[in-house]
């Protein structure tokens, strides 16, 4: 399948002409800074807003790595932030958008998820994040092998991820 990486240059018309195409299947965002290769990404939400609108028209999920990159946010609560911040608000705005926010490593955004607040919002989540947690970071030094964004939170975060792939929510996939 096929995904576009969102931009802030990125046209409504362009998103619609690929996704009619039956060949590309979701838009990617990320914002700018946020992770490996994201340098082009997405600087401000309202700069996207037509687009995203012309994909809840048309039906093309919007698959979200959900970090902001604030220097004054701590790496440990990107993901918190961006919940409250951009993905609530991006929700509830487009409730006929559908939104994948991919690989989620906090206790919060499993309960927003899994909450049901946004039935619009489904979440992936990696064997990585529920393996780990970030003292695996620096067992025995510091470990390269265990440090990826979106980064490993503390030990109460892998548990609720377990409780939320267990709980047989629909809303929660591996990815």
């Amino acid at each position: 399948l096929m995904t576009l990486y969102l931009t802030d240059t990125t046209t409504s018309e362009e998103i619609e002409r690929s996704f009619t195409s039956g060949h590309v299947f979701a838009v990617k965002y990320y914002p700018a800074g946020a992770t490996t290769n994201s340098d082009f990404g997405v600087t401000n939400i309202e700069r996207v807003y037509p687009v995203l609108e012309t994909m809840a028209r048309i039906g093309m999920p919007l698959l979200i790595h959900g970090e902001v990159t604030d220097s004054e946010v701590d790496v440990f609560d990107r993901e918190k932030e961006f919940l409250e911040t951009i993905l609530k608000p991006l929700a509830k705005r487009l409730p006929s958008l559908k939104i994948v926010a991919e690989h989620v490593t906090t206790a919060e955004m499993a309960a927003y998820v899994s909450s049901g607040e946004a039935q619009n919002v489904a979440a992936t989540i990696t064997a990585h994040h529920l393996l780990y947690n970030r003292n695996d970071i620096f067992k025995g030094g510091v470990s390269p092998h265990m440090y990826c964004l979106p980064i490993l939170k503390r030990e109460r975060h892998r548990k609720a991820l377990l409780s939320a792939v267990a709980s047989g929510c629909p809303r929660f996939f591996i990815g």
